[in-house]
């Protein structure tokens, strides 16, 4: 490889990645590590089994970043979801429920961060955007999405939680996703 790694975009480490490369590996472990762990941490699992959840996610890191396709979204977002599923399943495994999400109502608007640093590195997403995007919601939308994401339910898990029919939730959470989408494509 020509240059460090780390200096490496997230598409071309995961490139990299794609092609058997280990060096590109490790740095994408350095960059992401901490956000795993952070969001297995949020979805309440908490020392092994959030360790777990780190080392899940990096495998499928290494066995499906051939499956990463940069038109359908960002190299963040692909990495962010490998980690949310390593999660879920882990909370799954072990039959625990996820701690609510009940934030302290004068740090609200850090209740939904996303976890790890970087936050606002290379153009991703910072902490005023997301929150302005999740106050674009309704307060419906905005509990579908703190249940379905942050809390790691399945759909029908959370509908039931919810008292809603499926049918509404999707439409809700399909709705919410759909906003999300605009205000944050918003410069």
């Amino acid at each position: 490889m020509g240059l460090p790694a780390d200096s490496l975009s997230d598409e071309a480490l995961l490139a990299l990645v794609a092609r058997g490369d280990e060096e590109a590996f490790r740095a994408l472990f350095r960059r992401y590590a901490g956000s795993f762990l952070a969001l297995a941490r949020r979805m309440g699992l908490d020392g092994a089994a959030a360790e777990d959840v780190v080392q899940e996610a990096m495998i499928r890191v290494w066995q499906k970043a051939k499956e990463f396709d940069p038109r359908r979204g960002s190299a963040r977002a692909f990495l962010l979801t490998l980690g949310h599923h390593a999660a879920v399943d882990e909370v799954r495994r072990r039959a625990a429920r996820p701690l609510p999400l009940e934030p302290d109502p004068e740090r609200e608007e850090e209740a939904f961060d996303l976890p790890g640093p970087g936050l606002d590195e290379e153009g991703h997403l910072d902490r005023t955007r997301l929150s302005r995007a999740l106050k674009a919601l309704s307060p419906e939308e905005r509990r579908v999405i703190e249940v379905l994401y942050y809390q790691g339910y399945t759909h029908r898990e959370a509908a039931s939680l919810l008292g809603l029919p499926l049918g509404t939730l999707k439409t809700w959470a399909r709705r919410a996703l759909s906003k999300l989408k605009e205000v944050l494509r918003e410069p």
